[in-house]
């Protein structure tokens, strides 16, 4: 851009004081100066240096979307930006916004376009005093991308911060999932205590069919492809935009899927409809995750120290332990290959060791 500008130099405090003048993006004129140089001779490299930097300004302030980029505070910018989620995400997807923002509560008054790297590292340093892992912080860094790159979208598209950390935290603290063998998963499936609750059926389908517990409520009776022994996932009960339970959208495209079943499954369904009354929205499990979390998770703590989501982590590794390409085990679980591979490669590990002990037998 050609800036109107003009440098005058006068004495000043001992050595040579230079003034530029420049019109700005509204026509006015404004000053900088800079002072302490011996000569004239001196001060002109600096004084294009100062006039670049003036010109790269205004053409940046050309550039500004909102003219509040220079006065909205963090929390002010999280609040629009939760709002604005509720219209495009999941429920759950804007509470994990919630969530992440909430760790970041000691730049809440500052500037957004004032933040640097070292507002963010004292929010990590906070984080690592409350003993949060690194994947967990990670995941909080990924969130507030979302909300600098909406900032930029919306308010200064010139903005920058630099979010790469190398985290050092101890993460040996991760709680790990479990897997039951296949002995205790039976001897939990036929356990008094869980065979007696309502909830079983949940239990059951996690534990036989690998299925997400939302995914297991949402399951009706004409997901149930009889003839091709396969059930149908395609919905999943969870909240709603209005904080209300209904049936939904599934987690990822990946988890739209068909998922092969067994007789025994088959003749297992066929008793549990018999001996209870068909809902009217045609659920097969009729019930919400506060029930699961509240009644069966305890049930399953109790005599097998796992959650219901675990039962579903079981059946994935056992499909593992059996030799099924991790391709197949991706599809079926509902996850991308990639997943499968980083969640559940202990498990080829753990079979290479074995194979490793037979060799050491045989040969």
């Amino acid at each position: 851009m050609e800036l109107e500008y003009n440098v005058t130099y006068r004495q000043k405090d001992k050595g040579i004081q230079a003034i530029i003048s420049y019109k700005d993006n509204t026509g006015k004129w404004k000053q900088k100066s800079k002072q302490g140089f011996k000569t004239q001779r001196e001060a002109k490299p600096v004084v294009m240096q100062i006039v670049n930097q003036i010109k790269e300004d205004l053409l940046n302030e050309n550039t500004i979307i909102n003219a509040d980029y220079k006065y909205i505070t963090f929390k002010e910018l999280a609040d629009n930006f939760i709002e604005h989620s509720k219209l495009y995400r999941e429920p759950a997807t804007v509470r994990s916004y919630k969530n992440a923002f909430a760790k970041f509560q000691l730049i809440n008054d500052i500037k957004v376009h004032e933040l640097k790297k070292i507002n963010i590292t004292k929010c990590i340093d906070e984080m690592l005093k409350q003993n949060i892992l690194n994947d967990t912080i990670l995941t909080y860094l990924k969130r507030i991308k979302l909300f600098f790159d909406y900032y930029k979208e919306n308010y200064d598209p010139n903005f920058t911060i630099d979010l790469t950390f190398k985290l050092t935290h101890d993460k040996g603290t991760a709680v790990k999932k479990k897997a039951l063998t296949n002995e205790k998963l039976n001897s939990l499936l036929n356990s008094k205590k869980l065979l007696k609750s309502k909830y079983y059926i949940v239990a059951y389908m996690s534990a036989k069919c690998g299925l997400r517990c939302s995914e297991v409520l949402g399951l009706t009776w004409d997901d149930i492809d009889r003839k091709n022994l396969v059930i149908k996932i395609n919905k999943q009960w969870k909240k709603n935009k209005d904080n209300q339970f209904n049936f939904g959208t599934l987690k990822s495209k990946n988890s739209y899927r068909e998922v092969p079943i067994s007789p025994n499954v088959l003749k297992f369904l066929d008793k549990y409809k018999q001996k209870n009354p068909i809902h009217l929205n045609e659920r097969i499990a009729p019930f919400s995750y506060d029930c699961i979390n509240t009644y069966l998770n305890p049930i399953l703590r109790d005599l097998a120290d796992i959650s219901i989501h675990e039962l579903r982590h079981t059946y994935i590794t056992m499909l593992i332990s059996k030799g099924i390409d991790f391709k197949t085990v991706a599809r079926i679980a509902g996850h991308d290959v990639k997943q499968t591979l980083s969640t559940y490669s202990h498990v080829t590990d753990d079979m290479m060791k074995s194979a490793h002990d037979i060799i050491s037998q045989i040969l």
